[in-house]
């Protein structure tokens, strides 16, 4: 959008610029979940823990660090029997354990290592990139370099020259992720990071059986300059 003013000697044009980065995501995290039921809550709770460590043990051994492997949740509840409240069938436990793999490509392998170890579902995989500041600077730098060449090109086609610029400001940015991994309905939305699936520009990890897809980070901005003869 533009906007030119003529109030007096106050000669201005308003435009506003936008851009977009497309990269690879290199970073993933990963979580699992070990859910078990017994009559006691001590049964229960030994039976997952047993399970836990064997889950453990798998993902590191598909070399994933301990400084990257966090216990998320821990519960132990009872359940109750045909919804009687005073009627307890027994007791179920549930282990929930995020993984940060630094390697995209080791995504695969883990999930199926830790889920042949006892892991009884998987509950959320996002993607993500770790120079996002550095990409966050470059779309901006874009963006302010789409809304000087609009100001440049409507001047010039209004027979003026664009001056010094007097106002400047960041709209929005954001950063998304395009691809696919698990419902096509997902949508995450944290401090202005949106994960939305689809399967545009997806990257086929090397055994086909993964496409990834890629982190998106954009910028807006709107400055405005003066107009000079």
């Amino acid at each position: 959008t533009a906007q030119a003013a003529d109030a007096g000697t106050d000669r201005s044009i308003s435009v506003s610029g936008s851009s977009a980065i497309r990269v690879q995501p290199d970073r993933v995290v990963v979580v699992v979940g070990i859910e078990t039921f017994a009559r006691t809550p001590s049964a229960s709770r030994d039976d997952n823990a047993r399970r836990s460590k064997a889950v453990l043990a798998a993902i590191r051994a598909q070399g994933v660090k301990d400084k990257d492997i966090a216990t998320a949740s821990l519960s132990l509840h009872p359940r109750y029997k045909d919804y009687d409240r005073d009627v307890i069938s027994g007791y179920g436990a549930q282990n929930t354990i995020a993984v940060t793999l630094r390697d995209v490509a080791k995504l695969e392998p883990v999930l199926i290592a830790a889920l042949e170890a006892g892991a009884t579902s998987v509950d959320g995989v996002e993607f993500s990139v770790t120079n996002l500041r550095e990409l966050r600077d470059e779309a901006r730098a874009l963006a302010v370099q789409a809304a000087l060449e609009k100001a440049g090109a409507m001047a010039q086609a209004a027979g003026v020259r664009v001056g010094s610029v007097t106002r400047i400001h960041e709209d929005s940015w954001y950063s998304g992720y395009y691809g696919w991994y698990g419902r096509r309905d997902q949508w995450t939305n944290v401090q202005n990071v949106v994960q939305d699936l689809s399967n545009e520009g997806a990257i086929t990890l090397e055994d086909g059986s993964i496409s990834l897809g890629q982190i998106v980070v954009r910028a807006q901005v709107s400055l405005t300059a003066e107009i000079v003869s």
